[in-house]
């Protein structure tokens, strides 16, 4: 299976930088997954419900990573604490 590429908004690149040393380690090696396989089995990455487009949205620790699929590419748009996430969320819709 080919591997899918890795699409950083620069939005997702600003809350990188906010992010301590040891969170973007837990953050890289989380999101290494949807290189290979976008669509793992388990918890880890689910559907945003509600939402008109198709957002995904992948759990680091107590951390969010939300996304899109588009073709071969993943485009991450942020990485989001749990609280803030759900603001993300609420205004997706």
């Amino acid at each position: 299976m080919d591997e899918f590429q890795l699409i950083l908004s620069p939005k997702a690149v600003r809350d990188l930088d906010r992010f301590s040393d040891s969170i973007c380690k837990k953050i890289a090696t989380s999101i290494k997954v949807l290189k290979e396989n976008p669509f793992p089995r388990g918890k880890l990455i689910r559907k945003i419900k509600g939402s008109k487009s198709d957002f995904y949205r992948l759990r680091v620790d107590k951390y969010r990573v939300f996304c899109f699929i588009e073709g071969n590419k993943v485009v991450i748009l942020r990485f989001l604490s749990k609280k803030d996430a759900k603001r993300f969320i609420r205004d997706l819709n």
